[in-house]
């Protein structure tokens, strides 16, 4: 799923991952029901409000962990890589 989800097909076997986690953590997860909300209530359509999903890539683990547990917002971190 990894490899197929990369938007360039020339760059499928420059990646190698050796683990995956999905990452849930509740209190970001209220959140983004109350932006949605809110969105919702301000007249985006459906289409607009669609989740959507992305995969992010670290060098280190480190970097992943804490990303799942400060979050990830705009301007507030080095990740680059999606």
């Amino acid at each position: 799923l990894l490899h197929s989800s990369s938007l360039h097909s020339s760059s499928q076997p420059g990646f190698q991952c050796s683990r995956a986690i999905l990452v849930e953590n509740e209190l970001f997860l209220s959140e983004l029901r109350a932006f949605a909300r809110a969105k919702a209530a301000a007249g985006y359509s459906q289409e607009e409000l669609q989740e959507t999903f992305a995969f992010l890539l670290f060098d280190k683990e480190e970097e992943a962990q804490r990303v799942c547990q400060s979050g990830l917002r705009v301007n507030s971190s080095s990740t680059s890589t999606l």
